[in-house]
């Protein structure tokens, strides 16, 4: 026989931080959270069942072939899991919650969803709201842009609508177009060039001629490309590497080719494998070759 009547329904207001679960979405994969899950890096408020389902729930991403996609991805897979995985993160990034009385009337139901609401829940809420907790909560979410949602018994909070529309950023080019130097940067690699050419000529027209000729100048020369192009540091290491070849004690002339070939032949190779790994230095070589 059934009751005349119906159960209470147990609901709960939360307010859950849903830019930070978007941002997981869109640049987080299954493989990536559950690292930083078994890290201790995104435990938030989850108890410990709740963190070892949120554990497997990503393991069978894992598992499914699913782990280096984005989590935006995956849920559009599994609709299913990704309900329950949503579910988690978002109790991982809830910040307050209040219990909501069974008795509660839908018009202050409809209410909880409207910040500017607060002063009225605050001075003329009905005996039965607890409006001292619900103005705080409000107060919070409405300081923090935090997002509102009114769970049921099932604590399930609201999928993504737009979840299509939640794309992941776009990955970093290997080859970067190269831009010439423009203001500051240019008059500074102009400053050491200059500075290059002059020790390297004022000797010779002095007449003197220096034993290591590629000394100071060399080094001058080289740092304005770098500094003029943006080198990174891989660039600058290989360069150095170079200038270091062309300045060793037996790097001369008349040495013997045994002499020269080492250690320069290696540092050399290492030298232009860690220019070959610079993108800039990858993006002026494109940039020449197109000027050709």
């Amino acid at each position: 026989m059934k009751s005349a009547h119906p159960l209470p329904t147990t609901r709960t207001l939360v307010a859950y931080d849903r830019r930070a679960i978007y941002a997981l979405l869109r640049t987080a994969t299954p493989l990536g959270l559950r690292e930083m899950l078994r890290t201790g890096a995104l435990s938030g408020q989850l108890t410990h069942a709740q963190r070892h389902a949120l554990d497997c729930y990503l393991s069978d991403w894992v598992q499914r072939a699913l782990g280096q996609m984005s989590l935006r991805d995956a849920l559009l897979v599994d609709e299913q899991r990704g309900q329950r995985v949503l579910d988690l993160l978002c109790v991982a990034h809830t910040h307050d919650q209040v219990p909501l009385p069974d008795n509660l009337a839908d018009d202050d139901l409809a209410l909880l969803s409207i910040p500017s609401a607060l002063p009225r829940l605050s001075a003329s809420s009905p005996p039965h709201l607890p409006a001292p907790a619900l103005a705080a909560l409000l107060a919070r979410a409405q300081q923090q842009e935090l997002a509102l949602a009114t769970l049921g018994s099932d604590g399930r909070y609201p999928f993504p609508e737009d979840l299509e529309n939640l794309t992941p950023p776009a990955p970093t080019p290997l080859n970067e177009p190269f831009v010439p130097p423009t203001g500051w940067r240019r008059r500074i690699a102009v400053l050491l060039a200059v500075s290059g050419v002059v020790a390297l000529a004022l000797p010779l027209m002095l007449g003197f001629i220096p034993r290591q000729a590629a000394g100071l100048p060399l080094a001058l020369i080289t740092l304005a490309l770098l500094v003029g192009i943006r080198a990174g540091v891989r660039g600058y290491v290989g360069a150095f590497c170079l200038w270091m070849v062309a300045n060793l004690p037996d790097f001369h002339y008349d040495s013997a080719l045994s002499a020269m070939l080492w250690p320069a032949i290696p540092i050399m190779i290492v030298g232009m494998l860690l220019l070959g790994f610079d993108r800039q230095v990858r993006a002026l070589w494109v940039w020449l070759r197109g000027k050709r």
